[in-house]
């Protein structure tokens, strides 16, 4: 029997590495919009556009997060490095990596087997 959130997984890495993306094109705003204050428009412009994105990219992170923490039974403090991932600029990425590495991705026998 095919393992119930079997297709979250790709999805969940896939947008994992969009928030990370997303960060970019918001911090690049922030950059303009404050630094390079000749740009400043443009920098409104990234920070409205990005900052929409990776505000839908940061729930559905949390979202598939919590539904795949269910799924593989992952002890709160995974799930909670996880979401502190998405508050961080590219930390997403890293958290993948790491989670991949140490093979939580994996699906865990229920306790009753």
């Amino acid at each position: 029997m095919r393992e119930p959130a079997a297709d979250l997984l790709p999805i969940f890495r896939f947008v994992a590495h969009l928030e990370a993306v997303s960060w970019t094109g918001l911090l690049l705003g922030m950059l303009f919009e404050r630094v390079l204050t000749q740009y400043a428009e443009l920098g409104d412009r990234l920070v409205a556009g990005f900052g929409s994105v990776h505000g839908l990219l940061v729930l559905a992170f949390a979202g598939l997060g919590i539904a795949l923490a269910v799924a593989r039974r992952w002890p709160p403090s995974m799930y909670a490095w996880g979401f502190l991932a998405a508050l961080v600029p590219f930390a997403t990425i890293a958290f993948d990596r790491w989670a991949m590495r140490h093979g939580r991705y994996a699906v865990r026998p229920s306790r009753g087997q």
